[in-house]
């Protein structure tokens, strides 16, 4: 289902940057090469998404382990550059959008996926003798992740906050959010030590 996303959003990029195109609509040339803005992020993430055809083969054996949480990360890629691409079209066809909105956006997308796909890296201690790293991160890994995943929900709405509010509710949730998160892996850590 991840790739079909996946796919469907390459194809809808590229059809609106050929429909804006054809259509000789009034874009804004000061920015650059119009074919330029419209093509470079679809091909980006024509480029990107490649990756899902090479990592299988690179990890082989343990590829099936991580098949999610790597579909899950390019899939975060996707709506990425996506949500940038369809940005940078409004700023094209002069209509009024404030670019700093896709900032809590875009952060947020990711805090949210990296929330949901870290745990699933956990590492099998069963066929590896005593290793400490491995079982420090499988101790924390969940306690990081819980207030990435909070920090990146509470996030999104910041994108619909006034501007000159915008940022700074944006920095504090991002730092709430990263101390919250070493805090709470350090507990983590001191509890099973």
């Amino acid at each position: 289902m991840k790739k079909v996303i996946i796919g469907f959003l390459i194809f809808l990029s590229f059809a609106i940057s050929v429909y804006l195109l054809i259509s000789q609509a009034t874009l804004e040339t000061k920015y650059g090469p119009i074919e330029v803005i419209l093509f470079s992020i679809p091909f980006a993430m024509c480029l990107a998404n490649i990756n899902l055809t090479i990592v299988p083969k690179i990890l082989q054996k343990s590829y099936t382990r991580y098949k999610k949480g790597i579909e899950s990360i390019f899939l975060s890629i996707t709506i990425i550059l996506f949500t940038l691409h369809i940005g940078l079209i409004l700023l094209l066809t002069n209509k009024e959008f404030n670019i700093l909105f896709l900032v809590p956006v875009t952060v947020g997308i990711v805090l949210v996926t990296s929330a949901n796909t870290l745990p699933r890296f956990k590492i099998d201690l069963n066929n590896i003798p005593n290793n400490n790293s491995n079982h420090v991160w499988n101790v924390v890994i969940r306690p990081f992740s819980i207030p990435l995943f909070l920090g990146g929900l509470i996030m999104l709405p910041c994108a619909f906050l006034p501007s000159n509010l915008m940022m700074i509710g944006f920095f504090s949730i991002l730092l709430c959010t990263l101390i919250a998160s070493f805090y709470m892996s350090y507990r983590a850590y001191q509890s099973h030590s």
